[in-house]
């Protein structure tokens, strides 16, 4: 009988676990949640804008504006940027919009709302921003071969490229966590 006592004794030490998470657990979870794609929003941007400002200071320093082909390609590459930069900051505000102090339910349609907009972002916009990206690099290559030479010329050829490859790789990344962020907040009901 003995054995029976020590096996009722570690069972009652044993501590409940609850399977249910309190509400103010959930809070707590969603607020990091927000904070979290807070902070992505904004990193978004500051790179974009980086980005853009190196762009736009190429096409200065470079007169990009008297070779044809080499302002279009800028010119699409900057818009681009400029195009994601707004969009990033048109989601942020709508993001910012939503309030926390409403019920549950208005809540979840307001996350709901948000979320479809982020997918359309992310799946319709992202990739055509990236392939016109892309489209006007491509549209560089004839002048830098040009003007450049041969080493360096490949030199941009392979690190653009695999730039691009990489970049749309952490992109497809980030993406996906931020889908998983937002799917949490939809689905707090």
């Amino acid at each position: 009988m003995k054995t029976f006592e020590d096996l009722q004794t570690i069972w009652n030490q044993q501590t409940k676990a609850s399977s249910n998470p309190t509400a103010n657990d959930i809070i707590k979870k969603a607020e990091a949640h927000t904070k979290k794609i807070n902070r992505n929003h904004f990193w978004t941007s500051a790179i974009l804008s980086l980005t853009s400002l190196i762009l736009i200071s190429y096409y200065i320093i470079m007169d990009a504006y008297m070779q044809t082909t080499l302002n279009l390609g800028l010119s699409i590459m900057i818009g681009m940027l400029l195009l994601r930069i707004l969009i990033e900051r048109i989601s942020v505000s709508k993001f910012n919009a939503i309030k926390t102090d409403v019920s549950l339910i208005e809540y979840s349609k307001l996350t709901h709302q948000f979320y479809q907009w982020r997918k359309k972002i992310h799946y319709i916009l992202t990739p055509i921003v990236y392939v016109t990206y892309i489209v006007g690099f491509t549209l560089l290559l004839p002048v830098f071969k040009e003007n450049l030479s041969k080493g360096f010329y490949l030199y941009i050829l392979i690190s653009g490229f695999g730039f691009l490859l990489i970049f749309g790789y952490f992109i497809l990344k980030i993406i996906k966590k931020e889908m998983q962020l937002l799917d949490f907040l939809k689905n707090i009901s």
